[in-house]
């Protein structure tokens, strides 16, 4: 702690200072000043926790410098001396909540024991404050976690009996108990390069930043996901598609959202009609969450307001149009399948299925079905469950009916035949390949997924152009480059099996020697040995 001294009579000033053990007392810095003045110049660039200050001094009186300092530290604490019994001056110490008042000539004693009482004070302030601080840390922490489950809980039982209640907590929950209400609802899209694939990372930091942005908070709105990975807020207020009935602070706010979210995560949003009550949330949410589905079809479209919804209707996947195309690509008949997949994008446009699950699984059949052509052509592998399941993955990323297309699109170009300049394009793409697998495949953790991100392809669409280009699956190139190398170092004949097995980013010798023995049918010891002879 700090501690200054003001008094204007150098033999009192010095003797505080030097036969006082302050150290013992817990003050770590002791300063001195002969005046007020001077100690207000030197308290404008240091804080002292305790003063002890004579009350009579020239220039400026004791009294009025701590009125003043009080101002920049009302926690500072004040010990007066003085020589003479004035009750102005009593009354002035009492009014400035001083914590003593000594009288001249001083006894260092008396001095010591007002100090440890003013330090023992500042210790339990201290202390107080950092409970309070961290308090405080704690509960800002769990307001965004609070607040989702109120959302959670007025999109879909608003009656519950601990709605209103917990609404009267203006402070933490924001929303007034009496409507209108409107709801956003933002389906979130990224790519697993930029950020993890498990969404519930991402949506806790979004949730912080909303939590934290002023723009939001002055709207007293409150946001939260839903079970389905949505995000909701609710707004008190009707915010309309008309610009005379709140669209430009609705689309100020989905600006916040954007930019709280990041250029690597894509928005869409929807706008549901307002709720006049609580008891209508949980419409006005699926009106928003339609009209966040109602996104999919539209390309740059920053929101939806659900005025904009009218018909729409299932799209299943239609067999005969898978067959249709299972036909063509088969024949060879490559633009005319591509015609059939530009075709049903349109068929789909015009039905607006909301259920954009199901609006995927019909290019997903599409998908599967090139593949499988792919595979009896040789130019990809068979996909096996795993696979599919990741292909369902990479497709579910997708953002936009447009996307859609075009991710199916990509793998029916891998059918066909290049023009010079897109071979050359797939050769410099595929040396990009070859080279950052020599350069990695010995990583621990190294994945296909490690190498698709670095040349920013989708694992199913770099697989299917590696097996066409160079007529081997990924798995088996990382494979043979794996074992070229094991080989080339087991002709060394003094490195050890278990530095090679490190070097290759294998975890043990053991590790290695199955690998080895199940690629080349013998052991690594046999095959140093053997070509050692």
């Amino acid at each position: 702690m700090r501690l200054l001294i003001v008094e204007d009579e150098n033999r009192t000033r010095e003797l505080l200072r030097n036969y006082i053990p302050w150290e013992e007392l817990g003050i770590g810095e002791v300063r001195a000043a002969r005046n007020g003045l001077a100690a207000l110049e030197l308290t404008a660039e240091w804080t002292p926790d305790i003063i002890i200050c004579d009350v009579r001094m020239p220039k400026l009186n004791g009294i009025d410098f701590s009125k003043r300092y009080r101002e920049r530290n009302p926690r500072c604490k004040i010990i007066f001396l003085s020589g003479f019994s004035d009750k102005e001056y009593l009354k002035s110490a009492i009014f400035l909540k001083a914590l003593t008042y000594l009288e001249k000539p001083i006894i260092l004693e008396e001095v010591q024991a007002a100090v440890e009482a003013a330090v023992q004070l500042c210790t339990e302030e201290n202390r107080k404050q950092a409970e309070e601080l961290q308090l405080q840390v704690e509960v800002d922490r769990s307001l965004p976690f609070l607040r989702q489950e109120m959302v959670r809980k007025l999109i879909t039982r608003p009656d519950s009996p601990h709605v209103g209640p917990a609404l009267g907590s203006r402070e933490t929950f924001l929303l007034p108990l009496h409507g209108p209400y409107t709801v956003l609802a933002a389906e979130l899209f990224w790519n697993p390069a930029d950020h993890p694939e498990d969404p519930h990372p991402v949506q806790d930091s979004l949730l912080d930043a909303i939590n934290r942005a002023a723009q939001i908070l002055a709207m007293h709105a409150i946001a939260g996901f839903d079970h389905a990975n949505r995000l909701v807020l609710i707004i008190p207020g009707e915010y309309r598609s008309s610009y005379r009935k709140g669209r430009d602070a609705a689309e100020n706010l989905a600006d916040v959202l954007l930019r709280l979210a990041g250029p690597a995560i894509e928005l869409k949003i929807g706008v549901g009609e307002p709720a006049a009550s609580l008891l209508d949330i949980p419409a006005a949410y699926r009106l928003a969450a339609d009209a966040c589905s109602l996104q999919y079809y539209y390309d740059h479209t920053k929101l939806v307001f659900a005025d904009a919804l009218g018909r729409h209707e299932p799209l299943d996947t239609n067999r005969e149009e898978v067959r249709l195309m299972r036909g063509q690509v088969q024949r060879g008949e490559i633009e005319a399948a591509k015609t059939t997949l530009r075709q049903w994008t349109e068929h789909a446009r015009s039905r607006m299925d909301l259920d954009i699950l199901r609006v995927k699984d019909t290019y997903f059949q599409f998908l599967l079905t090139v593949l499988e052509c792919a595979a009896q052509s040789g130019v990809a592998e068979p996909a096996e469950d795993t696979e599919r399941r990741y292909m369902w993955k990479e497709l579910d990323r997708i953002s936009s009916l447009k996307g859609l297309e075009r991710y199916v699109l990509t793998f029916l170009d891998l059918l066909q035949e290049q023009p010079d300049g897109e071979h050359a394009a797939g050769a410099r793409k595929m040396r990009e390949i070859i080279r950052f697998i020599h350069s990695h495949f010995h990583e621990k953790g190294f994945t296909i997924r490690d190498i698709a991100e670095h040349v920013q392809l989708s694992e199913t669409y770099l697989c299917a152009f590696f097996k066409k280009q160079r007529g081997q699956t990924v798995k088996e190139f990382i494979t043979e480059t794996k074992m070229n190398k094991a080989k080339e170092r087991l002709r060394e004949p003094n490195v050890k099996l278990l530095e090679i097995a490190l070097d290759l980013g294998f975890t043990d010798a053991n590790y290695f020697t199955t690998f080895f023995k199940r690629c080349e049918g013998c052991t690594p010891s046999e095959y140093r040995e053997r070509v050692m002879k």
